[in-house]
C-alpha cells in the first residue's frame, strides 16, 4: 500500500510524514488522531487511506523510517568503539542521547511508542525491534576485551544486566530530555554519563579482576 505513498513527491510526502510524527509523538498510538494528520498536512482525509489503507500501517510505517533514521545515525558514527565493556556500553548511550538531540520529534515518537504500544500491533512491533536487538548485541561483542572478566563471570549476563540498568536510567531521565531545550542537551548527556559511571564503578568490582 505504502508503494502508492512513495511515488508522490518528496516534498508532499515530508509534509505528510512530519504531520503523522508529530500528531503520535504528541498523542501516542491510541489518541492519535488522522483528522488532526490530514489537517496539518493540509491533504484530504481520503488521500492517507489511500495511501496507507489504514492507521495501523501509516504508524508501522512510520516505526520502519524511525528505526531507520537511528540505524543510519549510529552507523555515521566514525570512531572506533571502545574494547572495553563499560565504555563500549557508555559510548552506546551517548550516541542514542545525540540522536535524541538531533532529532527530538523522532524521539519523543520512539518514547511514545514504547510507552503506549497497541495490542493490535504489538507482535509486529516486536518482531521489529526483536531482529534490530540481535544484531545490536551481536555487534556488541565484536573486539570486546574479556581478559578483563572474573573467572567463572558470565559475559552475556553481565552485559544484560548492565543494559537493564542503562534503560532503567534513560527511562528516568527521558521526561527531561523531552523537554530538554538544544542548548541544555549537552550538559544533561553529561550528568547522564557521571551517574551511569558511578553505577559502573560498583559493578566492575563484582565482575573484572
Amino acid at each position: 500500500m505504502s508503494e502508492r505513498f512513495e511515488k508522490i513527491p518528496s516534498s508532499e510526502q515530508e509534509r505528510i510524514l512530519q504531520a503523522a510524527l508529530e500528531e503520535f509523538a504528541k498523542n501516542g498510538y491510541r489518541r492519535a488522531s488522522t483528522n488532526a494528520i490530514v489537517k496539518a498536512a493540509g491533504i484530504p482525509k481520503g488521500t492517507l487511506f489511500y495511501y496507507f489503507g489504514s492507521k495501523i500501517n501509516l504508524f508501522l510505517y512510520l516505526v520502519d523510517g524511525a528505526v531507520a533514521d537511528y540505524v543510519s545515525f549510529v552507523r555515521a558514527e566514525k570512531s572506533e568503539p571502545p574494547i572495553e565493556l563499560f565504555e563500549r556500553l557508555l559510548h552506546r548511550e551517548q550516541v542514542k542521547l545525540h540522536f535524541a538531540s538531533s532529532h527530538p520529534l523522532i524521539f519523543r515518537f520512539f518514547s511514545k511508542v514504547f510507552l503506549d504500544i497497541p495490542e493490535e500491533i504489538s507482535e509486529e512491533l516486536g518482531s521489529r525491534f526483536r531482529e534490530y536487538s540481535a544484531a545490536s548485541a551481536d555487534d556488541l561483542t565484536v573486539g570486546l576485551d574479556l581478559t578483563r572478566f572474573q573467572e567463572g563471570v558470565n559475559v552475556q549476563d553481565a552485559i544484560k544486566m548492565i543494559h537493564m540498568l542503562l534503560e532503567g536510567i534513560f527511562t528516568c531521565y527521558s521526561p527531561r530530555l523531552r523537554e530538554a531545550a538544544p542548548d541544555e542537551f549537552d550538559a544533561l548527556i553529561h550528568e547522564i554519563s557521571v551517574e551511569c559511571r558511578r553505577y559502573f564503578n560498583m559493578i566492575q568490582k563484582g565482575i573484572y579482576r
